[in-house]
This record gives C-alpha cells, sequence and structure tokens, in this order.
C-alpha cells in the first residue's frame, strides 16, 4: 500500500469543536525555516540525508526538486554562484529562468511575454533584481557600505569585486547549462545550446565551442552568428553551418575570410577549404559549381580552372550558354585563366561555334605579341629564320646533276621546335599556328594586317603565308613558303594537300596532344573545297610549279617534278620550261609521263582481252539454251557476201548477238574501261629506264 507524503501521527488531541493532531515537521517546512534564518548548509544537509535513506516515488522527486531550488536561489541571492550551481542542476530548473538574469544571452533568445512553469513557493525565493549585475551591485552595497570610499559602485575595490562574481556567476551558468545538455522540451534545449555557444565563444574558448557545435544541438543560428563573427570564431560558426547543411552560408562566410572582412587563426588557409567543399560536390551541385568557380579562379587560377573544366558538360543549348556566361565573367576578372578556358572550350569540348574560334586566334595572337615584346626572343626567332633560310640557299645548288638531287632539309616548323629552347614564348608561337590553321570563322585579314603593323611580318613569315592561303591568295603563300622562307617541304605540303601549311604529324611531332587530337577529329582543316573536285586537282602543284621557274629554280623544279610528276601533265609543263633549261631537269617528268602511258595501254589490253573472254563464255553458254528453246540459228559464210540470198524473217534471229553485245557493255561500265589511245602501230615500242 502506497503511503501518502503528508506526515502521520498517532497523537490526537479532540476538542469540543476541532481536533488537533501531533505531527512532525515536513521536509519542506524545515528547510525553508532553515533557509528563513540564513543556515543553508544545514537545509543542504537535511535534503542529502533525506534523498539517500530510501527510493523516492514520484512526489518525493518533485519535492526533491522544489527544496533544491530554494537553497540553490537563496545561495544565488547571496552571489553565491559557485555553490548554487549543483542545487540548480539537482532542482531540475528550466534553463530559460537562470539565463534571464544574464541580459547578453536572453536578449537575442526571448520574445516578449515569453513564459516558463515553475513551483510557487520558488517565486519567493529569487531575487527582485532583473540581472546578475544588479543583484551584484546590491549584494556590494548591503554588504561593504560604506566602507569602500567614495562609494560602493565607483571604488576600486568594488569593482574588482564585481568582476570576479560576474566571471563566477559566468562559470555557474555554464556548468548548469552543460549539465541540462539535451534535456527538456524544444525550447529549452535551444535556450541551453545557444547560450553555451555564446559564452564559449566570449571566453575564447575555441575547442570546447567547436566540440559543442559539431554535435547535435539547436543552437539559434541567428543569435549564434553575430556573437561567434564578433568574437572572431568563424571556423566554429563554419562548422556550426556545416552541420546544419548551410554550405552555400559557409562559402559566403570563407569568401569574406579570404577578402580580409573576418579573421580567424584556427584555420590557415580559407581558400583550400573552399576549393574541397566545391570538390566534394562534383556530380551533385552543378549550380553552387557555376556560382562559386569563376570567383575562386580570379584568385587561384590553376585550381580554379580545374574545377571548371572538370564539371560535366553536353553540348545543349544550355550549358553553350553556361559556358559563354563563365567566359565572359572570366574575361573582366582574370584575363589569363580566361584564355586557358577558352582554349579548353574549343580544343577539348569542341565547341564549334564561330565566335568562340574567332576569340582564340584573337586571344593567341596577343599572347604571341605580348612574347614578342621581349628583346631576347625578337632576336631568337629572326636568328632563327635567317639560320633557316641561309641552310635552305646553300642547298639548292643549281650545278647539281639530277641524279645527284639532295633530299630537303625539314620544314621550318620542324626546325623550330627542334632548336629553340622550351619556353612560354615558344609555346605561345606553335599555339598561334595550330589555331590559325585549324579554326574558322576569324577574319585572316585584320590578323595579317596586325602582323604587318606590329612590324613582325618577316618573323612570322610562316604564319603570314598561312593566312594569305586562307584569304585564297595562293601564289602569294607559295611565294613566301618557297622563295622568302625557302621552304620547299612546308611549300609542297601546301600545294598537295590545297591550303594545309601545318599538317597533322608536324602537330603531333610537337607533343601538344590536344591540338593534335582536333586536327585529327576534324579532318584535314583547311582543305580548299576546289581542291577535292577532279578539275581542280593538281592546280597549287602547278602554280608552285610557276613560281620555281619564275624564281630560276632548276634544283627544286626537277625535285618537284620527280616527286609530284601524278599530279601534273608533260602538256603543260614542257611549254613553260626556259629554253636554256638542261633536259634532264624534265626526266622525272617525261618518265613518269612514258610509263603511265604504257601503263595505261597495257592495262586497257588486258581489260579487253578479259571483257572477250567473259563475252565468248556468254554467247556459249546462251547458244545452247537458244538451240533448245527451237531458235534457228544460222552461221553466216564468211565468203558470200549475202546478196541474192533471202532475207530471214526469224523473230529470234539476231537475238543472241544482241544479249551478248548488252553483256558486253555489263562488263564493260562495271569495270570502267578509260579510253585508251594505243599508238599507230602496234609494232612500236617504248623503251624506258
Amino acid at each position: 500500500m502506497r503511503h501518502s507524503p503528508f506526515p502521520r501521527s498517532s497523537i490526537l488531541v479532540y476538542g469540543q469543536d476541532t481536533v488537533h493532531s501531533l505531527v512532525q515537521l515536513t521536509v519542506i517546512s524545515q528547510v525553508e525555516a532553515l533557509l528563513e534564518n540564513n543556515h543553508i548548509e544545514d537545509a543542504a544537509n537535511l535534503v542529502n540525508n533525506f534523498a539517500s535513506v530510501q527510493a523516492l516515488d514520484s512526489d518525493e522527486v518533485e519535492t526533491l526538486e522544489y527544496i533544491h531550488q530554494a537553497i540553490a536561489f537563496s545561495l544565488f541571492s547571496q552571489t553565491r554562484f559557485v555553490d548554487a550551481a549543483p542545487h540548480f542542476l539537482a532542482g531540475g530548473l528550466d534553463p530559460r529562468i537562470l539565463v534571464s538574469y544574464f541580459p547578453e544571452l536572453s536578449r537575442p533568445l526571448f520574445i516578449d511575454g515569453e513564459e516558463a512553469d515553475m513551483y510557487d513557493g520558488i517565486a519567493k525565493r529569487m531575487p527582485i533584481e532583473a540581472n546578475v549585475d544588479d543583484l551584484i551591485a546590491a549584494n556590494l552595497v548591503r554588504n561593504y557600505s560604506p566602507h569602500l570610499p567614495p562609494s560602493t559602485r565607483e571604488a576600486h575595490a568594488a569593482q574588482e569585486i564585481h568582476k570576479i562574481l560576474r566571471e563566477e556567476a559566468i562559470v555557474m551558468l555554464k556548468s548548469v547549462l552543460q549539465g541540462f545538455k539535451g534535456q527538456g522540451k524544444h525550447k529549452q534545449q535551444e535556450v541551453t545550446d545557444t547560450a553555451l555557444a555564446i559564452l564559449f565563444a566570449r571566453s575564447g574558448d575555441t575547442t570546447s565551442l567547436i566540440s559543442h557545435l559539431e554535435s547535435t544541438n539547436l543552437a539559434s543560428l541567428s543569435a549564434v552568428e553575430p556573437v561567434l563573427l564578433e568574437a572572431g570564431e568563424v571556423g566554429a560558426l563554419c562548422a556550426l553551418l556545416r552541420a546544419r547543411g548551410d554550405e552555400g552560408r559557409v562559402m559566403e562566410i570563407w569568401k569574406g575570410w579570404v577578402e580580409g572582412r573576418y579573421s580567424d587563426s584556427s584555420v590557415s588557409d580559407p581558400l583550400s577549404n573552399m576549393f574541397a567543399l566545391l570538390e566534394s560536390k562534383q556530380g551533385k551541385d552543378r549550380a553552387m559549381l557555376r556560382k562559386w568557380g569563376v570567383w575562386l579562379t580570379a584568385r587561384d587560377s590553376e585550381r580554379g580552372l580545374m574545377l571548371l573544366m572538370s564539371t560535366k558538360r553536353s553540348a545543349k543549348e544550355k550549358d553553350r550558354e553556361e559556358d559563354l556566361a563563365i567566359l565572359s565573367e572570366l574575361q573582366q576578372l582574370h584575363s589569363s585563366a580566361a584564355r586557358k578556358f577558352l582554349e579548353w572550350l574549343v580544343i577539348v569540348r569542341r565547341r564549334d561555334d564561330a565566335e568562340l574560334h574567332a576569340q582564340l586566334v584573337q586571344a593567341c595572337v596577343d599572347e604571341l605579341f605580348e612574347c614578342l615584346q621581349n628583346e631576347c626572343t625578337l632576336k631568337l626567332w629572326r636568328a632563327k629564320f635567317a639560320s633557316y633560310t641561309s641552310q635552305s640557299s646553300q642547298k639548292n645548288t643549281p650545278s647539281l646533276p639530277s641524279t645527284q638531287l639532295q633530299r630537303p632539309q625539314s620544314s621550318f616548323l620542324t626546325y623550330f621546335v627542334s632548336t629553340a629552347p622550351d619556353s612560354q614564348s615558344k609555346r605561345a608561337r606553335l599555339k598561334t599556328l595550330f589555331a590559325l590553321q585549324a579554326l574558322s570563322g576569324y577574319n585572316a585579314e585584320m590578323i595579317k594586317s596586325q602582323i604587318v603593323a606590329n612590324g613582325f611580318d618577316k618573323v612570322l613569315g610562316l604564319e603570314v603565308a598561312l593566312l594569305d592561303g586562307k584569304m585564297g591568295m595562293h601564289r602569294m603563300a607559295l611565294r613566301a613558303l618557297a622563295l622568302t622562307l625557302r621552304d620547299p617541304v612546308s611549300a609542297e605540303t601546301y600545294a598537295r594537300t590545297g591550303g594545309i601549311v601545318v599538317p597533322l604529324k608536324a602537330v603531333e611531332a610537337c607533343g601538344m596532344g590536344e591540338w593534335g587530337a582536333l586536327f585529327a577529329a576534324k579532318g584535314s582543316p583547311g582543305i580548299l573545297e576546289r581542291e577535292k573536285s577532279s578539275e581542280g586537282k593538281g592546280e597549287l602543284v602547278r602554280m608552285l610549279l610557276e613560281v620555281y621557274m619564275e624564281d630560276g629554280e632548276p634544283q627544286q623544279t626537277t625535285r618537284l617534278l620527280g616527286s609530284q610528276a601524278a599530279s601534273l601533265d608533260a602538256v603543260d609543263v614542257i611549254p613553260l620550261v626556259p629554253p636554256d633549261w638542261p633536259l634532264s631537269s624534265l626526266s622525272p617528268l617525261l618518265t613518269h609521263s612514258f610509263r603511265h602511258t604504257l601503263h595505261a595501254k597495257h592495262e586497257g589490253q588486258i581489260i579487253k582481252g578479259i571483257c572477250a573472254a567473259q563475252n565468248s563464255k556468254v554467247f556459249e553458254s546462251s547458244y545452247l539454251v537458244f538451240r533448245e528453246q527451237g531458235a534457228i540459228i544460222e552461221e553466216v559464210d564468211d565468203e558470200e557476201d549475202g546478196d541474192g540470198e533471202p532475207e530471214s524473217f526469224d523473230e529470234k534471229d539476231g537475238l543472241a548477238e544482241k544479249i551478248a553485245l548488252h553483256l558486253q557493255d555489263q562488263q564493260r561500265s562495271e569495270v570502267g574501261v578509260a579510253d585508251i589511245h594505243p599508238p599507230a602501230s602496234n609494232e612500236e615500242e617504248v623503251n624506258v629506264r
């Protein structure tokens, strides 16, 4: 049977109108009596004895909480803050009541009219002062006035005592709130977590602050954030925001950190933290990467570009517009990074956009001009040009016989790549050459005028020749390559491919794989459409031949006739040869022409014999078929002319011959027999060595 919590009595005194009972005082009554007489230690001992006697039921637990709160507020009223802390914890006081005595904590947390539950008898034990500072001041007046001149509030000793007691009150509040952490209703937990965060921040206890914020807590962000920023605990605030999943706000704070608006010695490299956070968002939050990628690139171009370039993109119009927007922002913030991003869009992403192509070409040309502003670079490239042309002139000795023609030296591009030291200027020139060759949509005339206006037309002779070809001025381009630059390899490549100065093999030899992949994907960029037609075939080769002949280059002409004889017609070439040139200079062309004629004749004879054999086979097989069908087949007597013979009216007469002729025409069309013009006599022979 459960007993009543009220005291029991075995002595009753009956009166005429009343009944009196002699009972023992309750614990609450005893404690309150002790507190009234300021025997707080005795009251605390009494409570400890009461709690240790037996297991307590719910009513007794509430009684115990009430007593602890009463003792705690009695100690609190006397500014014995450290002694009051364990009683506040044991009494289960609503933390909002204790926090309300600290205005720096209560103002951002409580709203007007907010209430908290408490026992009725506790209110009279609470101090009448509104806050802890007033409470300390009142106790100083009671205990030390008038012993501290000139006044209790102004005396230095009183101020020191006030400071010490204020620190003790903060220590008490921390210990009580840490004991209440994770307990109570949602609002109580929010107040506890927020007050603790503010106290740790203002005391400079960064370790405890970060540990508190990284754990599960309900701290009010609006109340904590300004305090943390003011205290310089930016790292702790970022830890709280990341725990809440507000990574966008984290990036904003780190941005202010990098720009100097915030500071915190606990984090040494906020920029690296931003990169690490964005890298973790790869493939998950593209909008966040887009928002911060450009800003980070302006601070660290290498890592920022890697971040932007690693973002997955498609060929959709939306992605194209986004790429253009990023490029535009980079051009305003960081021109060098914008140039690299533009190159990535065109070379790696293969954005087939005329505007982007024109921008990349202009960017490469501008970078090349910047390199040529360096006097050392300009002198070096001039020396390379002079050295190459002088070597070429020495090799082109007209006195050499045709049987001793030397193999032409490497192209100027190959020579430049192999002899020039690796540098930024060298790579800039190669990129410019590749861009001019592979890309389209730019204004070649404008680029050439810029080169000429800056006085670099002689140093950049290869680039000028390439631009002439882009503008359709092929004779001028061939003259520049063959005579000015003395580069027969590039000149023949240009003539053979229909306008290409930089072939794919040369790009691959330079070790610039991305550009080589672009050249391979575009399929020999720069080939003229008219060169693909049969009537345009060999036109540029003949034009190069004319250039050599106009300049009086017999050795180069002879070599060209030998290497490109298949693209030339002897009938067109012979009238161009000057009368004073030796016949040996035409030997390669004539040899090839005679061999080609003889080859065509023999090929025609072989095809004619094959067709005749096929026709005979078809005729023999059809002969039996016609005979079985009842056809009358008459053999013509070769000795008779047919005069006087009666005309045959057989409807099948001549059918076999028609079929044979039809099959013969089909065979010829399939084999593709060309017109053959054999010599007048079959007994004529062509002696070819």
